[in-house]
């Protein structure tokens, strides 16, 4: 089988596998006593399945991608374009204080902006989560980057230049996350083996009107193209994971403490809407204005470190 062809099998057996071990994983952590790691058990039974067929796949991409390296005959990362970091701790801390940057900007602009209101409680409600969502904004921006920018990326780069390499896989990022969005009622339904593969067949279902789903994609796919530059600037993902991760954090801490209340939704647009693909993923030109900022922090943080060897942007 040839190489392309390896990676559309490695493709399906991740939906396959993910989809049919969301159920298997949801019945598990409903088994366990809701009080159990101080209360997280109960947290995480009270995630909406989408959010377990998500995570699902994440894993399956994670466990899967073993054999098709094997298969493929690549040893080591450094045949993906990375090299060991000589400044690891520099390039996370160049990662972290962009998206710092980036949050510092947008948080307050969305409070004032009236489109959102904060929580009754929300700084108890913080404290609260605050573990667990520093705990999902480490695994998760470890977990992305390295399928997305290590592997993806380092695939691309090894068949056409990189500034095709980052469009292509920034696209493909932007495109995975309307996968697994809620669909149907909002009310809980049974989970049953199959609930998974029916979760994927409704992805299309659930995607949002055409406006909020240009600018959600846009987004994502600007953030998709900053973290892979991050990664050729680099050659390397911290620095990548460090913006990743406040991004993550950022958002969730956001959703904790405010809500959405403006009435029509779109009052606002362009400028400002509901944030997309369960409130991870903010819209608006000011959201993307504030991220665009954060790029260009990352450029000049970056703007005298010496560019590793086989990294030219073209």
């Amino acid at each position: 089988m040839s190489p392309l062809g390896k990676i559309f099998l490695y493709l399906f057996a991740l939906l396959l596998s993910g989809a049919l071990a969301a159920p298997q994983a949801w019945h598990l952590i409903h088994f366990l006593p809701p009080d159990l790691f101080h209360g997280l058990a109960g947290q995480v039974q009270g995630m909406p399945f989408h959010r377990y067929l998500s995570r699902s796949l994440q894993v399956s991409a994670f466990i899967l991608l073993f054999p098709l390296l094997r298969s493929l005959r690549i040893r080591s990362l450094g045949e993906f374009g990375l090299i060991r970091n000589p400044r690891p701790w520099k390039d996370l801390g160049t990662g972290i204080a962009s998206g710092l940057l980036c949050m510092a900007l947008l948080l307050p602009i969305l409070l004032l902006s009236g489109a959102f209101v904060a929580n009754t409680g929300w700084f108890s409600g913080l404290l609260r989560a605050l573990p667990g969502i520093v705990a999902t904004a480490v695994v998760v921006s470890v977990l992305e980057e390295f399928l997305f920018r290590g592997v993806l990326l380092g695939f691309l780069r090894r068949v056409t230049i990189p500034s095709v390499a980052v469009t292509v896989s920034a696209i493909i990022f932007a495109a995975v996350h309307f996968l697994n969005l809620p669909h149907g009622s909002s009310a809980p339904l049974p989970v049953h083996w199959w609930s998974g593969l029916a979760a994927l067949a409704a992805a299309g279902a659930a995607m949002p009107s055409l406006p909020m789903l240009a600018l959600g994609f846009t987004t994502l796919f600007i953030a998709g193209l900053i973290l892979g530059w991050l990664v050729l600037r680099t050659g390397s993902l911290h620095a990548a994971i460090g913006l990743h991760a406040i991004f993550i954090l950022g958002q969730q801490l956001f959703n904790k403490a405010a809500s959405f209340r403006l009435v029509p939704p779109d009052a606002l647009l362009p400028f400002i809407g509901p944030a997309q693909c369960s409130g991870a993923v903010p819209v608006g030109l000011l959201p993307l204005a504030a991220l665009l900022l954060a790029g260009f922090l990352a450029l000049v943080l970056l703007r005298k470190r010496p560019m590793p060897p086989e990294s030219d942007w073209r």
